[in-house]
């Protein structure tokens, strides 16, 4: 099955997962099976009105990231905390994401998440959601080459 056919369906699946009210969602296997090689790190991105979308787009932007070496992996933050940061980390691939695109739709999502976060009058723990950088490794499954999250200091590009 061609991955590519699945990303519409895919990002309104990670739209819905990420939009559950839950504190505690099963963020390693939801994201695994969302799309090959994106997985959230730390803190789970409540996507709800206008952030909606554009988190949909960003999954699709990032794609697959598929990667032949580690300096082609990056994170990207992803939404806004009410005390300030992302909420999470996304890994992506320089190979296959073009940077500037990637920043613009990030810095939209962080903005629609700060205004969601303010009608709301969201509180957070303000705890510090570290980038735990990205790695190229084959991912589980398919053995395939993939910018996936880390362990520790992270080299955003974005």
């Amino acid at each position: 099955m061609n991955p590519s056919l699945n990303r519409p369906m895919l990002a309104w699946a990670l739209s819905a997962l990420l939009g559950a009210c839950t504190t505690n969602p099963p963020w390693p296997a939801a994201t695994a099976a969302l799309a090959p090689g994106f997985a959230l790190a730390a803190t789970p991105v409540r996507a709800d009105g206008n952030s909606t979308p554009l988190l949909g787009q960003i999954v699709l932007l990032i794609g697959d990231a598929a990667c032949d070496t580690a300096e082609q992996c990056h994170t990207v933050g992803i939404g806004d905390k009410p005390c300030g940061g992302p909420e999470a980390y996304v890994a992506w691939s320089s190979a296959a994401t073009k940077p500037d695109a990637l920043a613009a739709l990030a810095a939209r999502h962080r903005d629609a998440r700060r205004a969601e976060n303010e009608r709301s009058s969201l509180r957070s723990n303000c705890a510090v959601t570290p980038d735990p950088g990205a790695v190229c490794r084959p991912r589980d499954g398919d053995g395939r080459r993939a910018c996936q999250l880390g362990q520790g200091g992270g080299r955003s590009a974005v």
